[in-house]
């Protein structure tokens, strides 16, 4: 707990400086205010700052196997900061990033949930899971634009999903929320809060099309949440070869109803050779590589006229090495209706419906995964009481989970709450 208590003394220091100014406004942006005016004035000389609180709980209402145990509740606490070096030292395009996070709590999925012999695929909770431990550097990086060229070459301890095969995160289950490929190939993508170093490259060909590749280590020890140090571990005594993502975008600005979207689809390749790591998932047998692809979209369909006010859709689909691979592919299907009320603007209806299939080699020596797929809908609303306080109590029905039929179907109510300090 030595680098949260470090990491929070900045944040307790602006709590003693904004009691003098409007704490807990409900028209301010933060939470804690703007620190005197001080917050604003260091963002102008190219130093920000973002501090958040997510929780989300979870009740196991109907269904899975101890429902109507008491709720649990996981949390993430996340503090950055960003400084421009243009502004700070004349650097011309360069950024620096800096972000800590420190993840709580306990698994409705887990204990309530899931058969322990067949894993729930999605977890109910997104704030729990890989990286769920005391605290961890969550990123370090540089990144140098070329603005002329329309190149960005970005480097440091990273998160794949940062970057590659991005998704909004409106939702409370993992099913719909970041980066597929951190859920259905969870042993080799490692998604935010964990960090790997790595680079990306970027070219912008045209204000509406971009390609970018990355190289990133691999190594277990990464994503590994036994103790507190090793989320602060800047080694690579274990790293076994690098993942390689490449993925083209497409954002236009004018599409169905002249409305805009983003479109992207990739790929990765890794060489981990380990069989710890990489391995026939059948015969045990060491392998040298995997690959995976991924196509992710959201479109908005319909506007008021009134910013992002109006429906918006988005699709996942990913496939997967069937060799290497307990997942071999997934789709996701969902809509957000952003604004339904005039009055809230910002508040957004989400609906959502995810199919995760288990590789039939995979199941095939395993009883326990005795139904093809797991299946996760979600209904939620998400309700911005202030610009700093986010409430989305949300509905959840899993199908299958883990791919099994071992326990019952499973009916969950849910809150997620966001704190914006």
């Amino acid at each position: 707990m030595k680098y949260l208590g470090l990491a929070l003394l900045p944040l307790m220091a602006a709590m003693t400086t904004a009691q003098a100014e409007s704490v807990f406004d409900p028209q301010g942006q933060y939470l804690l205010g703007d620190w005197n005016g001080q917050r604003t004035a260091l963002a102008q000389q190219g130093i920000k700052f973002e501090a958040n609180l997510l929780t989300d709980t979870a009740y196991l209402a109907d269904g899975g196997r101890n429902e109507g145990a008491d709720p649990l509740t996981s949390a993430q606490l996340w503090l950055g900061t960003q400084l421009d070096i243009e502004k700070l030292a004349g650097w011309n395009g360069v950024t620096v990033r800096a972000v800590m996070s420190a993840r709580q709590g306990q698994s409705t999925s887990i204990r309530d949930l899931q058969d322990p012999d067949a894993a729930q695929l999605a977890n109910v909770q997104g704030t729990f899971g890989r990286g769920n431990q005391d605290s961890r550097l969550s990123e370090l990086s540089i990144e140098k634009n070329y603005k002329d060229q329309g190149l960005s070459i970005k480097a440091g301890r990273l998160g794949l999903g940062m970057d590659f095969n991005v998704m909004a995160c409106d939702f409370a289950s993992t099913a719909f929320c970041a980066a597929q490929m951190g859920k259905w190939q969870g042993n080799i993508w490692m998604n935010t809060p964990v960090s790997q170093w790595g680079a990306r490259i970027k070219q912008q060909l045209n204000p509406e099309l971009a390609v970018q590749v990355g190289v990133y280590e691999f190594n277990p020890d990464n994503g590994n949440g036994a103790k507190e140090d090793q989320g602060w571990s800047l080694d690579t005594e274990h790293a076994d070869g690098v993942t390689i993502p490449a993925e083209i975008v497409w954002t236009p600005k004018s599409l169905i109803n002249n409305l805009p979207g983003s479109y992207r689809v990739g790929g990765m390749y890794n060489t981990a050779d380990d069989p710890i790591n990489q391995k026939d998932i059948v015969t045990g047998q060491a392998e040298d590589r995997t690959f995976a692809g991924w196509l992710a979209i959201e479109q908005q369909l319909t506007s008021t006229g009134q910013g992002r006010q109006g429906l918006h859709s988005f699709a996942n689909f990913t496939w997967h090495d069937r060799v290497t691979n307990k997942v071999d592919h997934s789709q996701q299907l969902g809509v957000k209706y952003i604004g339904l009320l005039d009055s809230q603007p910002n508040d957004i209806l989400g609906l959502a419906v995810n199919r995760v299939h288990v590789n039939n080699r995979f199941a095939e020596s395993r009883p326990a995964f005795n139904a093809d797929a797991e299946y996760n809908i979600e209904l939620n609303y998400s309700y911005n009481a202030t610009k700093w306080l986010m409430l989305r109590p949300n509905l959840q029905y899993v199908v299958n989970p883990g791919a099994t039929n071992n326990v019952d179907n499973a009916l969950l109510l849910g809150l997620t709450s966001r704190i914006i300090f």
